[in-house]
């Protein structure tokens, strides 16, 4: 599902307007007690209900929310509320850090992600408590509990049937809890934890105490199991699961002891839990048989869990069990592991006479292989090559891709270079439906019918590597298949740790696969950056390991909606060509409604010339003076209200464009010409004084 923001004015919120939004989110929110209004020696950090067990499954229904929160409800002006976590809340769980206090709670965090994700922060919603800890809140997996327990170290963890205060609540030091700037949910989706996060908690639970874990035994459940009268298993399957992930795993590594890609892994995973299912059945009933194992911790979640956490161990304690004896050979798996094969294994023969080259060749052996560029867009993309197109979410990779794929389906030039026409294939793993809605767009403004074109799709997420058969068997019926645009690296990467150097590089030979499909396509692939990435410092997720395994790198960056793409400075084979800009527009059709008749905005790339681009980057300089002159005129300026003194407004004439204006305060904010002030606020520096020709005030701008 598409995150899109609330349309609630954060603000200016009430205390209403914020539970409405984290109701909004799937939050099960709850009024709390105020500092003051309990016993000394009692927490006020609770639910303001009498009892809360009830509440701790499902979101609340309209009939008891509305009189709480409502118009003129309950509690709709106390300030003080909290999120009851775990299942009532989407499995929401929140890990809550106290730096301020326990050194070793930064120490446990911070080795965290130093080991498991490059040293970079997690990116999800975050807000700082009252009291000037950290809280971050985090989505489990399927078919696991989030714990909540307290810990000496200063990490305490609120799960199934815990509560954490939200902001705006006020705190006994007297100030509010609230959200890290950017970091609220109407700001961004809470993040699904990752694996190792879900393992850190667990171990945290096991060393310190607490409620139960994914890997607690369910009650009841004799080592030997029971079975129904089909003779499959109905409990005891927690050992058993683990048993068979176990015992997969080694048996690969009897056979092929060479670490297996993530995909292939991926691929085994899937074929062995089927061979698992089979054998047991679920306690629950009304929903699919794997929905329901899901629910009891025991299903395919659980498995890949499990297999993943096993494959980790693959060069050292698989590996030691691997050297034992197999008790029992004759079932042992049959190895996938042909995917890669080394280069140098290949014959080279003579381009002229098709004669065996030796492993030495002399110059003129050497120089007849050489061939000439052969482009698909003249002068910028080259036939049979994979490209990374790298940009931030947002700054119009997937529209660029887009037309560049509708050009060459009809042969029309890009960008005014010619294009040799062929078919094309669009994976769109990371939004269909949107893809569905920019492709009707794009067809109505660029002039074709739809049917008309070689345009082809793949709908939804798949394991390149394990369904290239199929691929190519659907490949095989494109005419001239010239252009393979995957949509995007983080959609289709099923590795289970997105930062790891090592499998993202494996990932990059998956890709290179599809230059090997028939009519040697060009692949595109839109990615992702590293965190906090910049304009000079646009390189996919992976880094160099992922560079490595692609033929160039065209960085996509976008200023007040003219974005632009260039070859990257480190990573181009060929001839680089110049960065070419395209203005990011929303468009509407009649033919892209609404259930209710209405029109369905969408954005696409049109080209713009260098005149063009300058115009727009000299209009965007003025917006950038303006609302430096409104944050130095008005230090309590709210986006709201620049919008509305700048006339910024959105096609309906009515909504101020907030984002706009958010837009323009990042650029100054990366430009450092204003910066963060307490309570959401902004103030100008000197060098943004300097540039409106304001005199800076050391009380009023610091």
């Amino acid at each position: 599902m598409t995150f899109k923001p609330s349309g609630i004015d954060t603000d200016f919120a009430s205390p209403a307007d914020w539970a409405r939004l984290y109701r909004l989110r799937g939050i099960q929110v709850v009024p709390a007690f105020m500092p003051g209004e309990v016993k000394k020696g009692v927490s006020w950090k609770r639910p303001l209900l009498k009892s809360w067990t009830e509440f701790q499954e499902n979101l609340v229904p309209d009939e008891v929310f509305n009189p709480w929160y409502g118009p003129g409800g309950q509690y709709s002006t106390r300030p003080n509320m909290g999120i009851i976590t775990g299942r009532a809340s989407n499995n929401l769980f929140v890990i809550d850090l106290d730096y301020h206090k326990v050194a070793a709670a930064a120490q446990w965090w911070q080795g965290l992600m130093a080991v498991h994700n490059n040293g970079m922060e997690l990116e999800t919603v975050e807000q700082v408590t009252g009291g000037g800890g950290s809280q971050k809140l985090f989505v489990g997996p399927p078919g696991w509990t989030p714990p909540t327990n307290k810990t000496p170290i200063g990490v305490d963890i609120r799960g199934q049937g815990g509560f954490a205060m939200l902001a705006p609540s006020m705190h006994e030091s007297g100030r509010a809890y609230e959200w890290l700037e950017g970091y609220s949910p109407d700001d961004i989706p809470v993040t699904m934890a990752p694996d190792w996060l879900i393992e850190a908690v667990d171990n945290l639970v096991r060393e310190h105490g607490g409620g139960s874990t994914s890997s607690s035994k369910p009650n009841g459940a004799g080592p030997q199991g029971t079975y129904d009268a089909f003779g499959n298993q109905t409990d005891g399957r927690e050992e058993k699961m683990l048993r068979m992930v176990w015992r997969c795993i080694v048996k690969w590594h009897r056979e092929n002891p060479i670490r297996p890609s993530d995909a292939e892994s991926a691929a085994r995973c899937a074929r062995e839990y089927e061979a698992y299912e089979r054998g047991v059945t679920p306690r629950a009933t009304g929903a699919s048989k794997g929905e329901a194992l899901d629910q009891e911790g025991r299903g395919p979640a659980e498995w890949g869990r499990k297999w993943r956490y096993a494959m980790k161990q693959w060069d050292g304690k698989v590996a030691e069990d691997a050297r034992k004896p197999d008790p029992n050979p004759e079932d042992a798996p049959k190895s996938s592991y042909s995917d890669f094969t080394d280069e140098f294994a290949k014959e080279r023969v003579d381009p002229e006479t098709g004669a065996p080259l030796g492993l030495i060749q002399s110059d003129v052996e050497f120089t007849k292989g050489f061939k000439p560029p052969d482009y698909l867009i003249d002068g910028m993309i080259q036939k049979g090559y994979l490209y990374s197109l790298t940009g931030p979410t947002g700054h119009g990779k997937t529209p660029t891709a887009m037309l560049m794929g509708s050009r060459v389906a009809r042969g029309v030039p890009f960008h005014g270079k010619p294009v040799t026409q062929g078919g094309v294939l669009f994976l769109a793993g990371e939004n269909p439906d949107d893809i569905r809605a920019r492709y009707i767009a794009m067809a109505d403004h660029e002039g074709f019918a739809i049917g008309s074109v070689p345009f082809h799709f793949i709908e939804g997420v798949i394991d390149i590597s394990a369904q290239m058969a199929l691929i190519e068997a659907g490949a095989a019926k494109i005419p001239n298949l010239s252009l393979v645009i995957v949509d995007t690296d983080q959609a289709y990467f099923l590795g289970d740790e997105g930062n790891s150097n090592e499998q993202r590089k494996w990932f990059a030979k998956v890709l290179r696969r599809l230059l090997k499909l028939p009519g040697n396509p060009t692949v595109l692939v839109n990615c992702h950056p590293v965190k906090n990435a910049g304009k000079d410092n646009l390189v996919p997720i992976g880094g160099s390991s992922f560079l490595n395994e692609v033929d160039g790198n065209i960085t996509c960056w976008a200023e007040d909606r003219t974005t632009t793409i260039q070859p990257h400075g480190t990573k181009w084979r060929g001839v680089p060509f110049e960065g070419v800009a395209f203005e990011l527009r929303t468009v509407t059709t009649d033919k892209l409604m609404d259930s209710k008749g209405r029109p369905i905005p969408s954005v696409m790339a049109f080209e713009i010339s260098e005149e063009g681009a300058a115009r727009r980057a000299s209009v965007a300089e003025e917006d950038d003076k303006s609302v430096l002159r409104m944050i130095h005129r008005d230090k309590r300026a709210s986006l709201v209200s620049i919008a509305k003194a700048l006339g910024w407004f959105w096609p309906d004439g009515s909504t101020p464009s907030k984002s706009k204006v958010q837009r323009v305060i990042d650029r100054l904010k990366a430009s450092k010409l204003v910066y963060n002030h307490h309570g959401g606020k902004h103030r100008v520096t000197k060098k943004g004084c300097k540039i409106i020709g304001e005199k800076w005030d050391a009380d009023g701008d610091d």
